[in-house]
């Protein structure tokens, strides 16, 4: 992703910084869904975290409760930030970093790195999870959230019936996550919508209505086509990927 691209998805989460509650409930069940494989983990006390595109805090919460040693909270979009120590309050041993975590800048020696539906915003993954596995320390775990190729079925299939790409991101098989991986597992959420106005209209609450760098936006009359087929609702598909590296 170009460094404007980039721009553009921060200015696109900064702009719902304040709107981003009330449209994200598959973020905040997929973020405590995550958390509870985490807490399944061998970590160590006290461990050191960094935690990926943080939001609004929806995992955050979940990590200071493991009282870290060290917890640095990072997102692309300062406006998220700012949300999200709002959310927290004071944190013991908390720091707050503007950052693209497909480009991290920070050093290592982390014991727990984690991402909810973060991922799915980075170019490279397969690279981008080999920059950050490299940041944990011995017996450390990377742990994450993604969207998978099973998101969006319908609404996709909209397009391409009337032979449109959709204007929707490209998400990861699971397959194709597994081998670079020590644990992978998904789920099926579904959401219903009382047609396809709302399900676009909470896509720009929580900032996540970009599409691909190269899409080529269709006709406001094909977009009124692909929104007609889904009149009288529609049923969302989000297929989650949870994947875990555990470093010997």
């Amino acid at each position: 992703m170009s460094h404007q691209s980039k721009s553009a998805v921060a200015a696109a989460f900064s702009a719902a910084a304040d709107t981003y509650n009330f449209g994200a409930d598959v973020q905040r069940e997929v973020a405590e869904n995550l958390a509870r494989r985490i807490q399944s983990l061998s970590l160590a006390k006290n461990p050191r975290i960094l935690e990926i595109g943080c939001g609004t805090g929806f995992l955050s919460r979940a990590v200071v409760a493991m009282q870290p040693s060290e917890l640095l909270l990072t997102d692309v979009s300062e406006a998220m930030l700012a949300r999200c120590r709002d959310t927290l309050g004071s944190v013991p041993n908390a720091k707050f970093l503007v950052m693209d975590g497909e480009q991290p800048t920070v050093g290592g020696g982390f014991d727990l790195i984690c991402s909810s539906l973060a991922f799915q915003w980075f170019d490279e993954l397969p690279a981008s999870m080999e920059r950050l596995s490299a940041l944990l320390a011995p017996g450390g775990h990377l742990v994450f959230a993604t969207l998978g190729a099973d998101s969006f079925g319908n609404w996709k299939q909209a397009y391409a019936d009337g032979g449109m790409a959709p204007a929707m991101r490209s998400y990861p098989a699971t397959d194709s996550l597994a081998p670079l991986l020590s644990h992978v597992e998904d789920e099926h959420l579904t959401r219903s919508y009382a047609n396809g106005h709302v399900f676009l209209d909470e896509l720009k609450l929580i900032g996540a209505h970009l599409a691909e760098d190269h899409y080529q936006p269709v006709s406001p009359g094909a977009l009124r086509r692909v929104l007609r087929t889904f009149e009288s609702g529609i049923d969302v598909t989000y297929h989650i990927v949870y994947g875990v590296f555990s470093k010997t």
